[in-house]
């Protein structure tokens, strides 16, 4: 697809793009055209008051949270178990077989004790900065803590939109993929309810999700009726927002509903 919905900010041209989509379509490729996703929601705002209202709840939630996270960006790197790995030890004390981040769950395997315990204080500061919406510093703290890969999940959630300082394209085209892969993260956590940092894990990518079948997923780690609230009406209004932003890319019109 190509960037629409921008107007003059849109880049290469309809043009370009449209020609692209008949060529892709020619060669029996599915194809989904994309649109500033800022635009949009800028636009849905504006034309939808419950939404803007909402939104701002959110905002309101986000800021006013009780608890702030003090971030420490020590090593989160599973030294504990790399060591009993290159020493051959690491099967002899139910260690996983490699540090593939996966490797835990799918083997059914815990990481060394005091690996468990670093990831456990990271994540907890990863959900305490994901309810206070600060993702994007989530993201850096586990840069700074050697683990890119985790921030590279927590960053799906970034609007698809036209950057006219970077001259591009930036974002996230698909954040609905995003969001699943995100509670399917969250769903395994719970699955796995021993291991020290499982709560908080589940709790964040719940958050993430924006999908209300997950509350209970994030409920066990609030602090407080204002957490709760948050933790209630974030996954509403995310599922209302991607939805109209959906019928607005399918030239639809919004829906206009009485809540959330």
């Amino acid at each position: 697809g190509g960037g629409g919905g921008g107007g003059g900010r849109s880049g290469g041209g309809g043009g370009g793009a449209e020609a692209l989509a008949a060529t892709a379509a020619a060669a029996g490729l599915a194809t989904k055209r994309l649109h500033d996703e800022e635009v949009q929601e800028a636009a849905l705002r504006q034309a939808d008051p419950v939404a803007d209202l909402a939104l701002r709840a959110v905002r309101w939630a986000e800021d006013g949270a009780r608890e702030k996270p003090r971030p420490l960006p020590l090593p989160v790197t599973h030294r504990s178990t790399a060591f009993r790995l290159a020493v051959g030890e690491a099967a002899a004390h139910g260690l996983p077989s490699s540090l593939d981040p996966d490797a835990p769950a799918r083997e059914g395997r815990r990481l060394d004790a005091e690996d468990e315990e670093e990831e456990a204080a990271l994540l907890r500061t990863v959900w305490l900065m994901v309810r206070c919406g600060r993702v994007a510093e989530a993201q850096q703290l586990c840069r700074q803590c050697g683990q890119p890969w985790r921030a590279a999940t927590l960053g799906g959630g970034e609007p698809w939109r036209y950057d006219s300082a970077a001259g591009g394209w930036v974002g996230n085209p698909d954040r609905p993929l995003w969001r699943s892969a995100c509670g399917a993260i969250a769903r395994r956590a719970l699955q796995r309810p021993e291991v020290p940092a499982s709560a908080h894990e589940a709790a964040a990518y719940a958050s993430l999700a924006s999908d209300a079948s997950l509350l209970h997923a994030v409920l066990p780690v609030c602090g407080g009726w204002e957490d709760e609230v948050w933790a209630r009406l974030k996954p509403s209004v995310g599922k209302h927002i991607a939805e109209q932003q959906r019928r607005l890319s399918d030239g639809l019109p919004l829906r206009h509903e009485h809540g959330l």
